[in-house]
């Protein structure tokens, strides 16, 4: 090695102990790599809402993903009955937005939060597809085993027949490429909530049945009942999962 080579090489040596240079490693230097990294962004997700209702439930939890900078898509079922379609007919409808959304935004994955039946579409749309396009499933006040109040209800039909005890929707099996995580409600004011329901429940759902199944992780329990489980709280609880911290 001559004096001259041994000069640069003492140079870029220097440089890179000071952090001024840094070499490439498989084509991409770290000013690169660290740029990539920041560029990464949250998984759009998907917001289902639930039983009888429509998008609108949804209107404090855009805000919140707006101002956390996660890109969201809410749902409006248009080939089957919106409010009162049944969670098969829903789940046909969800495939096709899947790659919706992955065509608009350009992620490979995206991530679902499903409100009391939406969790239910959601939970069927995954088995029947065995899609591996969802990485995580948020359950908000699923009735994952059912209700009870369901039993003598006829209103929404057939929407009202998967939120029945036993129902085939409850039966949907594990999706092995997507991670289900619940929240329930576990709501108490002086008249113990819905007398029709045993033990700790929201009013409609029993917590039992939210987390009826082994491979559910919970994200915890709040004092609310079913219909104001879409608050801030809800929200924060879920965070981790959304902006991909877990």
């Amino acid at each position: 090695m001559n004096k001259t080579t041994t000069r640069m090489t003492i140079v870029i040596v220097t440089l890179a102990t000071l952090g001024l240079f840094a070499p490439s490693i498989y084509g991409q230097n770290q000013s690169e790599r660290q740029q990539q990294q920041t560029e990464e962004k949250p998984l759009p997700v998907l917001l289902v809402h639930g039983y009888a209702e429509d998008a609108a439930v949804w209107k404090k939890w855009e805000d919140m993903l707006r101002k956390d900078g996660i890109q969201f898509f809410t749902v409006t079922f248009k080939d089957s009955d919106d409010k009162c379609g049944s969670a098969k007919q829903h789940a046909i409808e969800l495939e096709k937005m899947v790659q919706d959304i992955k065509e608009q935004s350009g992620a490979q994955k995206i991530n679902i939060v499903g409100y009391s039946k939406g969790g239910l579409d959601a939970r069927v749309f995954l088995d029947i597809t065995d899609t591996k396009d969802v990485a995580n499933l948020i359950m908000i006040g699923t009735p994952n085993a059912g209700s009870p109040v369901a039993e003598t209800n006829y209103a929404c039909a057939p929407a009202v027949y998967d939120l029945r005890l036993g129902a085939n929707a409850t039966k949907a099996v594990i999706n092995p490429n997507t991670k289900y995580y619940t929240i329930a409600g576990n709501w108490m004011p002086l008249t113990q909530g819905n007398l029709m329901i045993p033990g700790n429940d929201d009013g409609l759902v029993t917590v039992e049945s939210v987390e009826s199944q082994q491979y559910f992780q919970s994200l915890g329990r709040t004092e609310h009942g079913h219909a104001e489980l879409l608050s801030e709280k809800e929200y924060q609880m879920s965070k981790d999962i959304l902006i991909g911290n877990k």
